[in-house]
């Protein structure tokens, strides 16, 4: 057994003594069986778990001194400067699981341990994008990389506008999708309603006949955004890969004058491998569980300091910070604190859908109270709870005393929210999903997934004080007695996530259940 020390401070003489924690849980229950002789003792009422409410937590000084002694920067250099890109199933993938661990036990978390799961492991080799036949010359080398999942391939067509390859632009383009490469922006129309993901954009040209597919981006420079181009365990069925800036803009250009035929050359690795999820806990009264995580993996361009080395290292905060706060006060929360670190989530949510499909097994998905989920992480400027209005007053409560703390955030609670991060597989079982809405540097706008996702253009400061208010936030989910948000029932989460606007994207990969 490891012995962690839980010391208790008198406020007046500052005297110091130390005990097993887990001798700390069993008080209770010594104090059951010495006092069962006394007339008016309940033991049952004794052993009855009690939470604390927000207004008792002290949550402004947690938040405060989790702040005042961070270690953002220092594990910073660890993920970042010394292990870099975080590959799922390849060795620097495993390097980062290892750190994960090592600092979950050195913060002493209880039940650290990797969770493996099976995933279709992927690396890049080779791309190139070259003009066969056109009316207008296209001059210079094409700026092209491959996106994930995408085995090699070798095609030449005509490519064909496709706009933003939306559904209702892939449609009206009819039969000329047949044969052709596609060519589609970033993002989605103006007026939309929601943004587009890239995957969805391949399904659709796949499945309207094209060929292959590329994708540009919307943002001057030499910048090349990637990401996974199947959110299925299996390759895309056409080559997908994506362009910067100018090379889409010099295609675009050379269309305008007339046909253009393209060869798109695709050299990848793909193999059936395992990766591991990092999770550790500070266990609670009860079997509900109060879930905090982020992706620990990234894409290969760069460090993946934005995406999600941001996350990361704000969820290794956070831990350090509670089990310091239950170390040194002795207190033990109403609900378990689970810390997750997921593999996979840039292939497609391979970790954290794993470990919901483990605990729909053992049926213990229903103990998740809450999920909060740390997915590129700046400056924080609020909360909020995904379709949930009713948890406002609660995130009200729980913003007072750190605001009063100096922790400036603002008044509004969100309740909108998406798809494809580690929060999905939860918020389709009806689990709370809560967030902490953070601002990003304005030098790390569009640096995700490309070879400018590097350390400067993260913000060590604001992500400790995001680590600091998710602190503050999980002690408040983990105490509170009667939380307001309850599990969705399965008719109440079609519902939901029409409400949410996913029900497309869901209904195109295959995740949408409800009629």
């Amino acid at each position: 057994m490891r012995f962690r020390p839980v010391r208790f401070f008198h406020s007046e003489s500052r005297g110091l003594f130390m005990v097993h924690a887990s001798i700390v849980r069993l008080l209770p229950l010594v104090v059951a069986i010495t006092l069962a002789g006394c007339g008016d003792f309940d033991p049952d009422a004794a052993a009855t778990p009690e939470g604390r409410a927000i207004e008792e937590l002290a949550l402004g000084d947690l938040a405060t001194r989790a702040l005042a002694d961070h270690e953002v920067s220092a594990n910073a250099d660890v993920l970042l400067d010394e292990i870099g890109a975080r590959i799922s199933a390849l060795p620097s993938g495993q390097e980062a699981q290892d750190f994960a661990e090592e600092r979950f036990r050195d913060y002493g978390l209880d039940n650290v341990r990797q969770e493996p799961f099976e995933l279709l492991a992927w690396d890049r080799r080779d791309a190139s994008l070259t003009v066969t036949e056109s009316a207008e010359a296209v001059s210079g080398e094409l700026n092209v990389l491959s996106l994930g999942h995408v085995g090699s391939y070798e095609v030449e067509a005509l490519l064909l506008d496709a706009g933003y390859g939306t559904a209702e632009e892939i449609e009206a383009l009819g039969d000329a999708v047949e044969g052709t490469i596609v060519l589609v922006d970033v993002g989605s129309p103006s007026g939309y309603g929601r943004g587009v993901h890239r995957t969805e954009k391949v399904t659709l040209a796949t499945r309207a006949g094209a060929v292959g597919f590329i994708q540009v981006n919307d943002r001057e420079g030499p910048l090349v955004p990637i990401g996974v181009a199947t959110l299925g365990d299996e390759p895309t069925e056409i080559p997908a890969a994506a362009v910067d800036y100018d090379s889409g803009a010099r295609l675009t250009a050379a269309l305008s004058a007339g046909d253009v035929r393209v060869r798109l050359v695709l050299e990848n690795w793909m193999e059936r491998s395992t990766a591991a999820n990092v999770l550790g806990d500070i266990l609670g009264q009860t079997d509900e569980v109060i879930l905090v995580g982020g992706h620990l993996d990234s894409w290969d361009l760069a460090v993946g300091a934005v995406d999600n080395g941001s996350g990361t290292l704000a969820v290794l905060d956070a831990a350090r910070a509670l089990a310091r706060h239950v170390e040194e006060t002795g207190e033990q929360p109403l609900r378990t604190l689970r810390f997750a670190l997921w593999m996979g989530e840039e292939l497609g949510l391979y970790g954290s859908n794993a470990h919901v499909e483990a605990m729909m097994r053992e049926q213990l998905v229903d103990g998740y109270a809450a999920v909060l989920n740390l997915d590129v992480v700046g400056d924080p400027v609020g909360f909020g709870a995904m379709a949930r209005p009713e948890a406002a007053d609660f995130m009200s409560r729980v913003r007072a005393p750190l605001v009063a703390s100096g922790f400036e955030l603002d008044e509004d609670h969100s309740t909108g929210g998406g798809i494809y991060s580690d929060h999905q597989p939860f918020l389709l079982q009806g689990v709370p999903i809560v967030t902490v809405r953070s601002r990003q540097l304005p030098e790390a706008a569009g640096v995700s997934h490309t070879t400018a996702d590097t350390r400067d253009r993260i913000d060590e400061e604001g992500i400790a004080r995001s680590a600091a208010v998710s602190a503050a936030l999980l002690w408040a989910l983990a105490n509170e007695p009667e939380l307001p948000m309850e599990s969705w029932t399965e008719e109440e989460i079609g519902v939901k996530l029409e409400e949410l606007g996913v029900r497309d994207p869901l209904e195109r990969a295959g995740d949408w259940r409800w009629d």
